[in-house]
C-alpha cells in the first residue's frame, strides 16, 4: 500500500503537456515558461515544454583518448568506458530532445525563478550552456542499457553518428535521475515523438546538404573530396574578407574537424566547452554560415519548412511593392567596398532575399539598414540560409530594430545611456556636461551590428559571438569601446569630436595594443582583441536578464516619445482638408483612430491565444507562416511598434469608431453573448468582455447610413479608412459652418449615381436616416447638452411632414411605355385616384434635386437647426460643440439625456432611445407603416361613405325635377363624382395626412391609419 500510495503521488507531479498554457495566456507582462523555454534553446515557436527530468550525459572517450587504443564500445561496460560527464535537465518537446547543464525547469508545478534561471550569463558557454539540441528526426536508435543499481539509461545513436567511417557508430549516453514512473513517462514520450520524428528525416537530410560540415568531413583534413562543396556564400566566389593567412584559418579549420568528429555536425552537434572556446578566437570562413545558424536557432527554424524561400520567390514572381521599391533604391549602397556586391551575381541574391522577407513578413517589408546586414549575411551564407537567419534577427534577437519606427533601435539606445551612466558615471557625466549625444555615435553601432562602424573581419567576430549569446553582446562591446577610449573622450567638449575619436581607434582595430613592449606574445596582441577581453570580463555582469529589466523600465517612455512624434508629423501631413477642424479635434481623431485599431488587435490575439490553447489540447496545431517565427506580438497594433496591418480601419473598425464619437451609433439592441438572454447566473459563467467582439466598449449599431458613409469616406474605393480618409470625411461636417455645404453632403450620401437626383427609395431612406440620427437627441449647440429636449413625437412629425413633402415637390420621372391592350372598368377608377397623387404609384418615379431637398430643409425650423448645428454636433470630438447660429429655438432639438459626455455611452442601454430594445429602428418604423396604412383606410372609406350619400341625393333630386333642371343636376352630379373621385388628393379628411409610403400607404401626425377603401369594401 504504501509504495502504490509513492507510485499515485508521483504520477499527480507528472507534467500533463495537454494543460500547458497558451502563448501569452499568463496574463501578465512576463514570459511565460514556454517562451522560456524557446528562448533557452533557440527552438521554433511551435515547440512547448513536454516533459523534463533530472540526467547526467556521458559521452565516450575520444579514439585517441581510450586505452589500449580500443576501437569497439562496449554496451555491457558503459559504466567504465565514458568520457566527459555533464549533469544538468533533460527536456523533451514536440519535436526535439535537449539536454543543458543550466538547471533550469519548465514543469507546470516549478516555481518561476526556477523557469527564469537562466539569465544570459553563461561565461562563454552560449545559451543553453553546455549540452545539445537533437531534432528527433535525427536520432537512429535508442536502447536501453542494462545497469547493475536499476537505475534508466538510455542510449542514444544520431542517424549520421559522431564520426563518418567509425563502427559501430559512438552513442551518447544519458542517465536519467527520478522515480520509476516519471522515467517511464519521460521514456513514453520519447518514444512517441521518435515516431512522429520520422515525418521529418527527409527534410533533414535535405537541409544537411547545404551544411559544409557534411561535406567536410566525408574525409580526413588533408584528403580532398571529389565532390562540388555546398554554396558557402560570396565569399567562395569573391573571396572572404582579410588574409587567410593572417586570420590563421586553415589552423582554425583542423581544430573544427577535430571537434566534429568527436562530438558530431549540424544537427547532432553536442556543446562542449571547447565549442565555446573555438567560437570566441573567430570561426573559420567556410564553417561561419552554418555555425551562425545552429547558435542562432535559424536551422531549426529552415528544418521545419526548407521549401519556404523558394516557394515565396516563385508564387511572387513578377509581382510589385512599395517595399520592391525601396529595396531597388538601396541596392547599390550596401557594402560598395566589397567586390561582391559591385556585379550582378551579388546584388542579384541581395534582391532576392529582401523581396522574399518583404513578401513573407509585409508587416516589416523593408526598413532601413536591412540591407546592410543582410550583405554582410551573404558573403558566409546561401540565399535560402541568410533569408532564415534574417528572419530569426528581425522577430527574435533584435524585436523592433528593422521595423517603420525602430523602436527597438531606440529603445535600446535608451538602455545603453542608463548602462554607461551606471557603470562610467565619470564619462556621462562629461557628455551631459558638453552636451554630447551618445546616441549619435552609438546607434549606427547596434542598427548595423558594428558592420559598418569596423573593419568587416573584426565585425565578423562580433557577430559570431553575437549569435551565440544574444544581444547582450552589443551592449558590452559598445561599453568595451567607451571604457578604451576613456582618457581621449573625456577631451571631447562637443560631437565632432567625439566621433573623430572612436573614428580613429575603429582604424587602429588590427594594430597592437602593447606595440613597445618587448615581450612577443604581448606584442602580438591586438586592438580587438584587448577590447574583446575588456568587453567579456569587465562587464561581464550585463546579462540577458539586466538588459531585459532595463528595457522594461524605458519601454514605456520611448513608446510614448515615438507615438507623440509620429502624432505630430502625421497630423501635419494631413493635407488642407485638415485645417477645417482644430488641432485639438485632429489630435482626439488621431487618438480614437490608432485606440480602436489597437484595442481590436489585442482582443483578436486573445482570441486566437485562447482558439490555440483549444488546439493544442486537441492535439491538432496550426501551421505558422514561418514556423518559429511569432506572427503576433504582446503590444501589436501600437503606432511606436510600427502602423504594419494596423494602419486602416474596415466597415466594423469604423462602427467601433462611430460608437465612440456619436451617441446615435451605438446599438439600441445589444446582442447577449453567446445568443442567449442574459440572467445572474450565466454572467457568472460568461467569459471576460475582452473577449467579445466590441470588447468593454458599447456596441455599435449597422445602419444604412452608416454604411453609405463609410463608402463615401473610403475615397480609394479599398474597403478601409485610414486616417487622412477619416479627416477628410469629417472636415465637411464639423469644419464648415455653411449650412448649404451640411445640406448638400447629406444630399450626397444618397445621390448613389452622382446624377444630381435621388430617388423615391432614397427618399425613405433620407427619413430613415433623420430619425436613426435623431433616436438618441439632437444637440443644437453648447447649450443643448445635458438639457431636456423636444418630445420623440415632435421630431417624428417632422420627419412625417418631410416624406410628405417629398412627394408633393418631387418631379416625375420617365413615363412609362403605354400599355396596348384595353383595361377593365374597375381599374379606371383605381387610376384616376393614383393619377391625383403619384406617391401613391410605386411603379411611378419620381426624383428630387438638391435644390429641391434644401427647399424642404429650409422650409422647417427644425430641420434647418439640424442641418446648421445638430448634425454636426453629434460628432462628439476634443472641442465643445458648434453654436447654431439660425435656430430660433434650439432647446427644441435636444432630447433628455442622463449623460452629456461620451463615456456616457458604454451605460446607455436600450432604454435610451425612443423605443424598446426589442424592437429598434426598424420597429418603429414598422409601427409608422402599420398605423399609416390603419389610417389610409379609414379616410378612404369615409371618402366612400361620402360619395355613396351624394350619389343617392343626385337620383331622388333628378325624378322631381323638370327636365332642363334635371339635366342641370346631371352635370352637377357629374361634376360632384369626377370631384369624389380626386378626393384621396385634394379632400382634407378628419385626420391630417402628412406623408404616403410606395404601398399607398398615409402616414399622419397622430400616427392612425385608416383602411383601403376598395379593400373594405371587398
Amino acid at each position: 500500500m504504501f509504495l502504490s500510495a509513492l507510485v499515485q503521488k508521483a504520477q499527480q507531479l507528472i507534467v500533463d503537456p495537454s494543460g500547458l498554457p497558451a502563448f501569452g495566456s499568463n496574463g501578465s507582462q512576463r514570459p511565460s515558461k514556454a517562451q522560456l523555454f524557446r528562448h533557452q534553446f533557440r527552438l521554433p515557436d511551435s515547440q512547448n515544454p513536454l516533459y523534463e527530468i533530472s540526467a547526467e550525459l556521458s559521452l565516450p572517450v575520444s579514439k585517441t583518448g581510450r586505452k589500449g587504443g580500443q576501437d569497439s564500445w562496449s554496451k555491457d561496460d558503459w559504466a567504465s568506458d565514458r568520457g566527459s560527464r555533464y549533469v544538468g535537465q533533460l527536456h523533451l518537446s514536440e519535436q526535439f530532445l535537449c539536454f543543458s547543464t543550466v538547471s533550469t525547469s519548465f514543469s507546470l508545478h516549478a516555481s518561476s525563478s526556477a523557469s527564469a534561471a537562466f539569465t544570459g550569463r553563461t561565461h562563454g558557454t552560449g545559451p543553453a550552456g553546455n549540452g545539445f539540441t537533437l531534432p528527433l528526426c535525427s536520432v537512429r536508435r535508442v536502447e536501453r542499457l542494462h545497469s547493475q543499481s536499476y537505475m534508466f539509461a538510455l542510449s542514444i545513436t544520431s542517424w549520421n553518428g559522431f564520426e563518418s567511417a567509425a563502427a559501430p557508430a559512438p552513442k551518447l549516453t544519458i542517465r536519467l535521475e527520478g522515480s520509476r514512473p516519471q522515467c517511464e513517462r519521460f521514456c513514453d514520450g520519447l518514444k512517441k515523438g521518435l515516431r512522429q520524428g520520422i515525418k521529418e528525416v527527409e527534410n533533414l537530410r535535405s537541409v544537411a546538404l547545404d551544411c559544409y560540415s557534411e561535406y567536410f568531413l566525408k574525409a580526413d583534413f588533408e584528403e580532398a573530396v571529389d565532390e562540388k562543396p555546398p554554396d558557402t556564400g560570396l565569399g567562395s566566389i569573391f573571396k572572404y574578407p582579410g588574409n587567410p593567412r593572417k586570420l590563421r584559418d586553415r589552423s582554425k579549420m583542423r581544430l573544427w574537424h577535430e571537434y566534429m568528429k568527436e562530438n558530431g555536425r549540424h544537427a547532432t552537434l553536442v556543446r562542449q566547452p571547447d565549442f565555446h572556446r573555438l567560437i570566441r578566437v573567430g570561426l573559420p570562413n567556410l564553417l561561419r554560415g552554418e555555425m551562425w545558424e545552429i547558435t542562432s536557432g535559424s536551422f531549426y527554424i529552415r528544418l521545419q519548412k526548407p521549401k519556404l524561400y523558394r516557394e515565396t520567390l516563385e508564387s511572387h514572381e513578377g509581382k510589385q511593392s512599395l517595399a520592391i521599391d525601396e529595396i531597388e533604391k538601396d541596392l547599390n549602397r550596401s557594402l560598395p567596398e566589397y567586390a561582391g556586391f559591385q556585379s550582378e551575381e551579388g546584388i542579384g541574391r541581395l534582391r532576392r532575399v529582401l523581396t522574399a522577407y518583404s513578401w513573407v513578413n509585409p508587416d516589416v517589408g523593408y526598413c532601413q539598414a536591412m540591407n546592410i546586414v543582410v550583405a554582410a549575411l551573404l558573403i558566409y551564407l546561401s540565399e535560402n540560409q541568410a533569408f532564415y537567419l534574417l528572419s530569426i534577427l528581425c522577430d527574435r534577437l533584435l524585436p523592433g530594430y528593422y521595423s517603420q519606427t525602430m523602436y527597438g533601435t531606440l529603445l535600446d539606445q535608451r538602455v545603453f545611456e542608463s548602462l554607461v551612466e551606471k557603470t562610467m558615471p565619470v564619462i556621462w557625466d562629461h557628455l551631459v556636461k558638453n552636451d554630447v549625444q551618445l546616441s549619435v555615435v552609438s546607434l549606427p553601432w547596434f542598427l548595423s551590428l558594428y558592420i559598418n562602424s569596423m573593419p568587416l573581419i573584426f565585425a565578423f567576430r562580433v557577430l559570431d559571438v553575437f549569435f551565440l549569446e544574444g544581444p547582450k553582446v552589443l551592449f558590452q562591446i559598445g561599453l568595451a569601446i567607451l571604457r578604451v577610449n576613456g582618457e581621449e573622450l573625456l577631451d571631447a567638449t562637443d560631437d565632432g569630436t567625439f566621433i573623430s575619436v572612436l573614428k580613429n581607434y575603429f582604424a587602429r582595430l588590427g594594430e597592437s595594443a602593447h606595440p613597445k613592449s618587448s615581450n612577443t606574445k604581448l606584442r602580438a596582441i591586438t586592438n580587438f582583441q584587448a577590447l574583446m577581453v575588456v568587453a567579456f570580463k569587465e562587464f561581464d555582469g550585463i546579462t540577458q536578464q539586466s538588459i531585459t529589466e532595463q528595457r522594461t523600465k524605458h519601454k514605456a517612455a520611448v513608446l510614448d516619445s515615438i507615438e507623440s512624434f509620429a502624432k505630430r508629423t502625421s497630423i501635419r501631413n494631413l493635407g488642407p482638408e485638415s485645417k477645417k477642424l482644430s488641432v485639438n479635434d485632429l489630435g482626439f481623431l488621431y487618438d480614437r483612430f490608432y485606440a480602436v485599431l489597437y484595442e481590436r488587435r489585442q482582443r483578436l490575439q486573445m482570441i486566437q491565444a485562447e482558439e490555440e490553447r483549444k488546439q493544442r489540447i486537441a492535439r491538432a496545431r496550426r501551421s505558422e507562416l514561418i514556423p518559429g517565427i511569432p506572427q503576433n506580438t504582446p503590444e501589436l497594433g501600437r503606432v511606436a511598434l510600427g502602423p504594419g496591418s494596423s494602419s486602416a480601419m474596415d466597415y466594423d473598425a469604423f462602427r467601433e469608431f462611430l460608437a465612440g464619437i456619436s451617441r446615435w451609433a451605438v446599438t439600441d439592441s445589444p446582442t447577449p453573448e453567446n445568443g442567449q438572454p442574459t440572467s445572474f447566473a450565466s454572467s457568472m459563467r460568461r467569459r471576460p468582455s475582452t473577449l467579445r467582439p466590441w470588447g468593454n466598449g458599447p456596441e455599435p449599431a449597422d445602419h444604412d447610413f452608416m454604411q453609405r458613409l463609410f463608402h463615401k469616406w473610403d475615397r480609394n474605393q479599398k474597403a478601409e479608412l485610414g486616417l487622412q480618409e477619416v479627416v477628410y470625411g469629417l472636415a465637411p461636417i464639423k469644419g464648415d459652418r455653411d449650412i448649404m455645404s451640411s445640406i448638400a453632403y447629406f444630399f450626397d450620401l444618397y445621390d448613389d449615381d452622382h446624377d444630381g437626383k435621388v430617388d423615391r427609395e432614397g427618399m425613405l431612406k433620407m427619413s430613415e436616416a433623420l430619425l436613426f440620427l435623431s433616436r438618441r437627441g439632437v444637440p443644437s449647440g453648447p447649450d443643448s447638452e445635458g438639457k431636456g429636449g423636444a418630445k420623440d413625437d415632435q421630431f417624428l412629425g417632422v420627419v412625417s411632414a418631410f416624406i410628405r413633402r417629398c412627394f408633393e415637390y418631387a418631379d416625375p420621372g420617365q413615363a412609362g411605355s403605354g400599355e396596348l391592350l384595353p383595361k377593365s372598368p374597375g381599374s379606371v377608377h383605381s387610376e384616376k385616384n393614383i393619377d391625383k397623387n403619384a406617391a401613391l404609384d410605386p411603379q411611378s418615379p419620381v426624383h428630387i434635386t438638391l435644390p429641391t431637398f434644401r427647399m424642404l430643409v429650409l422650409a422647417d425650423e427644425i430641420l434647418e437647426s439640424f442641418f446648421d448645428s445638430g448634425f454636426a454636433n453629434s460628432f462628439h470630438l476634443a472641442d465643445a460643440p458648434l453654436p447654431s447660429s439660425t435656430v430660433t429655438s434650439p432647446s427644441s432639438l435636444s432630447r433628455s439625456s442622463t449623460s452629456s459626455s461620451i463615456p456616457g455611452i458604454s451605460t446607455a442601454g436600450a432604454g435610451a432611445g425612443v423605443v424598446g430594445p426589442s424592437k429598434g429602428l426598424r420597429g418603429m418604423l414598422d409601427n409608422i407603416v402599420t398605423d399609416g396604412m390603419r389610417v389610409a383606410v379609414e379616410v378612404r372609406r369615409r371618402m366612400e361613405d361620402a360619395q355613396h350619400q351624394n350619389a343617392s341625393a343626385a337620383r331622388t333630386t333628378q325624378e322631381s325635377s323638370m327636365d332642363d333642371a334635371a339635366n342641370d343636376d346631371d352635370d352637377q352630379d357629374e361634376d360632384d363624382v369626377d370631384l369624389l373621385d380626386g378626393a384621396d388628393a385634394n379632400a382634407k379628411p378628419e385626420v391630417e395626412v402628412e406623408a404616403v409610403t410606395p404601398d399607398g400607404d398615409v402616414i399622419t401626425d397622430e400616427g392612425q391609419v385608416r383602411e383601403n377603401i376598395e379593400q373594405d369594401g371587398k
